[in-house]
């Protein structure tokens, strides 16, 4: 007697087979990149507040309680920098979110967006064909959310998350194929807002492209759908500043050209600092591993856009940790797609393939840790913010004796805080003083800085004998600025008659209003 069988069905066996594959593959993956955000996020309760954006949150405030930009309160960058974090403050409000839990949360969704953006370009361009895919945007993710350490969620960081979709686009081009134009629209408002955020910004963009153009032999690429959007953002944002934000052509651009952009490192100092000797160094380290090379264009343009920024970090010349981000962040990410592709390249046991693996590895290893520490340092005043709270009264009124913006941001959002002040420091009484030891001023323009110079200091007395602050915080880590309170009687004279002494923290004295 015969036994008569069904007939099996192939497909229905192979398609749970092949789905049991692909979780199987991507379980490690998504693994990895879990770990690298959970990383990240404790690194958030590592670091203090960043004072660049905590002093931002504390414009978009003002802002959302009815004062004006320019007018009832003078910041020094244009308005993007403000108006970058209003959504988040107003969204953190809405939410009754602390702000800062509210932009950390949507710098990590914007950086998983950039880099899912740059993927699905990638796949779909075939930019990094024969190489470790999960492994590169791995390394891609921890640049953007670990390396940035304390300059998390500032500008910079903000501009290197948003420019990588047009890099990708402009890599995809230079290499034969057509982004969607999805992948276009999302590159350009990127690069729009990359530039806009600052103008500085603007070299790296032009710069890829031209490596772009250069790799393709065709100068249409400089003139692609992605970069007529972000031109037409940018042009549209400078005509808002003249219609919407006009004092701050008329009134606060004066006084950068007298006081702010003057005041800078001397350019052989900048050439010869960490940031630059570590770019300089993993530049090299790339040209060496591109040696031979096929027509892979993504690290040139990479390497494009990362001369850009550190065009922008020479010419603001101020030297500060934060501008440097960008052009290391895109350097390392070159560098480790140089050193995939070189693996790649090199035959299996070949001489030397294996040191020359290691000292790639090494050099990697050695520039991302040091730009971390270099990212990581700061003024920590929590120290000085606990001694506040202890001693003052609930949600004190603040001001401040010193041109460190550092001192007064975030200390004053950690205690809950009200800052009196229009202006975020005493920097204008700083950077006069610098500018007159470096010398070189003619007579019209020092009597232009001390006209500044009198009135930040009748602003500071008003503040003080008029907001009545709470709290009086004098910066005396290096330069001591009791002294400089001393040394002006109607000043000194004001604070010795309603503040007492109460103790100092992270060298920085604490002053208490007398009373009950």
């Amino acid at each position: 007697m015969s036994v008569v069988t069904a007939p099996t069905d192939n497909r229905a066996v192979a398609a749970p087979l092949r789905a049991a594959g692909a979780l199987r593959r991507w379980l490690p993956r998504l693994a990895m990149l879990v770990a690298i955000l959970g990383a990240a996020i404790v690194l958030r309760h590592v670091f203090a507040a960043n004072a660049d954006v905590s002093w931002q949150i504390t414009l978009s405030e003002k802002i959302l309680d009815g004062h004006r930009l320019y007018t009832d309160l003078i910041e020094v960058n244009p308005p993007a920098s403000t108006f970058l974090y209003l959504p988040a403050v107003a969204l953190a409000h809405l939410l009754r979110w602390a702000p800062e839990t509210v932009i950390d949360t949507l710098v990590f969704f914007a950086a998983l967006a950039s880099l899912a953006v740059v993927s699905h370009i990638a796949g779909r361009c075939r930019l990094l064909d024969g190489l470790d895919g999960p492994s590169v945007a791995a390394f891609a993710l921890t640049v953007m959310v670990i390396l940035p350490a304390q300059t998390f969620g500032q500008r910079e960081h903000i501009a290197l998350i948003a420019v990588l979709p047009v890099l990708a686009t402009l890599a995809a081009r230079a290499q034969g194929a057509r982004p969607l134009l999805w992948h276009c629209l999302v590159a350009g408002v990127g690069a729009g807002v990359t530039v806009c955020i600052k103008p500085y910004f603007a070299p790296a963009i032009v710069l890829a492209a031209a490596a772009a153009a250069l790799h393709a032999r065709s100068w249409r690429l400089l003139f692609v759908l992605e970069n007529w959007i972000a031109a037409a953002m940018v042009a549209a944002y400078g005509i808002s500043i003249v219609v919407f934000f006009r004092a701050f052509i008329t009134d606060v651009m004066p006084l950068l050209a007298d006081l702010y952009i003057p005041v800078r490192l001397p350019l052989a100092e900048i050439l010869t600092g960490v940031p630059m000797l570590l770019w300089g160094a993993a530049v090299l380290v790339v040209l060496s591993l591109r040696r031979g090379a096929g027509r892979r264009p993504a690290i040139p343009i990479l390497l494009a856009a990362s001369a850009g920024f550190a065009a922008a970090y020479v010419i603001q010349g101020k030297g500060w940790p934060y501008h440097a981000y960008p052009m290391l962040a895109l350097v390392l990410i070159a560098l480790d797609l140089a050193g995939n592709d070189r693996r790649r390249r090199a035959e299996p046991g070949g001489e030397h393939a294996g040191w020359r693996s290691l000292g790639t590895t090494l050099a990697l290893g050695v520039v991302a840790a040091v730009s971390f520490v270099w990212f990581s340092f700061t003024a920590d005043t929590r120290a000085a913010a606990a001694l506040v709270e202890r001693v003052g009264p609930p949600h004190p009124s603040i001001t401040m004796i010193s041109p460190d913006l550092g001192i007064g941001h975030p200390l004053v959002r950690t205690v809950g805080g009200r800052w009196l002040s229009r202006y975020c420091s005493l920097w204008i009484t700083d950077n006069a003083a610098i500018l007159r030891f470096v010398g070189g001023l003619d007579e019209t323009r020092s009597r232009r800085i001390a006209a500044y110079e009198a009135a930040e200091r009748q602003r500071l007395i008003g503040e003080i004998r008029d907001g009545k602050p709470d709290i009086i915080l004098i910066d005396n880590r290096g330069y001591h600025w009791s002294e400089w309170l001393d040394a002006d009687p109607d000043l000194s004279a004001l604070v010795a008659a309603d503040y007492r002494d109460v103790g100092s923290a992270d060298g920085v004295d604490v002053l208490k209003r007398k009373g009950p």
